[in-house]
């Protein structure tokens, strides 16, 4: 059954380009307020665009408290799946840029599944990408609605303007780029953060650790593992940056209960065993609460960014170094909910 959606003028562009492609939906922008109407009833709605922060379980009992007697509808560019599930349990309505939606109200039930992510098919991209190109996109990451030019991406990545054409280059190709201009005017934008952030978990380059070392860190509080790691690298002036799952607990997303393990990028010019003697840490076999990765390509530590004293490696590089951890993908969804936000 046909239904419109009527939207006032402070409904982003986007929301309304995401509902407008939904089938058996009119959208008409630019109305009193926003409702929807079907099979001669109508319902106001509260439209809530960009998705949901910091946790679904937590977020959605509080949209409902604010829509009163409104039907929330959450519009975003991606949705995770586990978000879908806790709206849908909660009867509130979604649409995001993948095609999913759901709409449940008396005359009218809406539901579509959208399209799975590249990740979820587990394709593996062409070869041809190595870790400073994959540099180079978590760049483009940090900073999505930026227009970017060849030079401008490898000043902020640190690379040649050669490997930065070839990135931006590719990255055309494959959709995930938007461009204007011809020559030395062209400049490209991020077409859409979430499904460049899932390509990249696509290329091998970019998930592959090919060398680590485990060891144990004792401190009188665990809890404090972090500071006592930060003052250690300050006075023998290690250049490292958090990531996985620690640097998640550091951005203010605990997505785990515990930390198990704490995950240190090291440069890539100073040895791991080096790396250990300058942090107190001896490497063990069994029993870890420290892994230290060659950071090859300085894929975590360009870029990083500081809480306190502690750097953190660039957030879509925390996102991909937990997918590859013990149960790592449910914690990956939600720090990308809390922090990343697509």
């Amino acid at each position: 059954m046909d239904a419109t959606i009527e939207l006032d003028r402070e409904v982003p562009v986007r929301a309304r380009e995401i509902l407008a492609a939904l089938p058996g939906l009119t959208v008409l922008a630019g109305q009193a307020a926003n409702t929807l109407r079907a099979d001669g009833r109508s319902w106001p709605l509260a439209v809530l665009s960009g998705g949901l922060r910091p946790f679904a379980h937590a977020t959605v009992p509080m949209l409902k408290a604010f829509a009163g007697d409104k039907l929330p509808f959450v519009v975003a560019d991606r949705l995770p799946e586990h978000v879908r599930k806790e709206l849908e349990s909660a009867g509130c309505a979604y649409a995001d840029g993948t095609g999913a939606a759901h709409v449940k109200v008396p005359g009218l039930y809406l539901h579509i599944e959208g399209r799975p992510s590249r990740r979820h098919r587990r394709e593996l991209t062409p070869p041809g990408l190595g870790v400073v190109a994959v540099r180079a996109i978590q760049s483009l990451l940090t900073d999505p609605a930026r227009t970017w030019s060849v030079p401008d991406l490898a000043q902020a990545a640190g690379c040649s303007a050669g490997e930065a054409h070839r990135v931006l280059t590719r990255l055309q190709a494959e959709d995930l780029l938007a461009a204007a201009g011809r020559a030395r005017s062209l400049r490209r934008t991020v077409a859409n953060p979430g499904a460049l952030l899932d390509w990249l978990s696509t290329v091998p380059s970019a998930r592959r650790i090919r060398e680590r070392r485990y060891a144990f860190l004792y401190t009188p509080d665990q809890s404090a593992l972090p500071t006592y790691i930060s003052a250690a690298a300050v006075q023998h002036k290690l250049v490292f940056a958090f990531t996985g799952v620690a640097a998640a607990h550091i951005y203010g997303a605990a997505v785990t209960t515990t930390i198990p393990v704490t995950m240190l990028r090291i440069a890539p010019d100073v040895s791991l065993d080096e790396a250990c003697i300058q942090l107190r840490a001896e490497p063990v076999d069994t029993g870890p609460n420290l892994v230290l990765v060659r950071d090859l390509g300085e894929v975590g530590v360009h870029g990083r960014q500081f809480n306190g004293p502690a750097p953190l490696a660039p957030p879509a590089r925390v996102w991909l170094d937990m997918l590859d951890e013990p149960r790592g993908e449910d914690a990956a969804a939600l720090f990308r909910e809390a922090v990343i936000g697509w």
